[in-house]
């Protein structure tokens, strides 16, 4: 994939443009960012793209997200109290960004704030990973999916539940494709999904 014109990869790290300048985007902080080097190749964030973001933390990869999705917005959703402190301050910051306390296995509960969604992005370490994800999908029906999973966090050997994974997102999903990005987040496989 050709990378849009406001990122490019330079020495093993992928950097954003902003404003006038280029801006390192930590494949290790961020697992979309790994999900590029690993070379993920759909990319469907635009300037106008409305993502609902499950497993926000503290909005490292939040942040570079509003900065792309300028006209867009960022629907943040986490369950943590001392996350949520941090998002809400990136949010002052950002006009784009709608930080939502909440937890992604009751989706009905930030409906009025994800409204419909293009994209659905997950990150969130928790056995029924993969069930959440499918939940929040069917619910709000986005055009893309974007799931990290965190192997560690599902029981049974790594190459089990991500065998298990990809099966229960063929069931699903029309288009699953996986991406390795354990050499920036051990243990972590990128899903993109139609």
């Amino acid at each position: 994939m050709d990378l849009p014109n406001y990122l490019r990869k330079k020495r093993g790290k992928l950097e954003l443009k902003k404003g006038k300048k280029w801006i390192t985007w930590n494949p290790y902080h961020s697992k979309l960012a790994a999900y590029l080097l690993g070379s993920g190749e759909n990319w469907p964030f635009t300037r106008e793209s409305k993502v609902l973001y499950l497993g926000a933390a503290e909005g490292n990869t939040v942040n570079f997200l509003s900065n792309i999705c300028i006209e867009g917005r960022i629907i943040a959703i986490d369950i943590s109290r001392i996350s949520m402190i941090e998002l809400v301050t990136l949010a002052e910051e950002k006009r784009n960004i709608i930080p939502f306390l909440g937890d992604a296995h009751f989706p009905e509960k930030y409906r009025n704030h994800a409204g419909n969604p293009d994209i659905l992005y997950q990150d969130i370490a928790q056995a029924d990973q993969v069930n959440i994800f499918v939940r929040n999908y069917k619910y709000f029906k986005p055009k893309y999916g974007f799931l990290m999973i965190k192997s560690h966090s599902i029981s049974g050997k790594e190459s089990e539940v991500y065998s298990e994974t990809k099966k229960i997102l063929n069931q699903n999903f029309n288009v699953v494709k996986v991406i390795n990005i354990s050499k920036w987040a051990k243990g972590h496989n990128a899903y993109y999904i139609e």
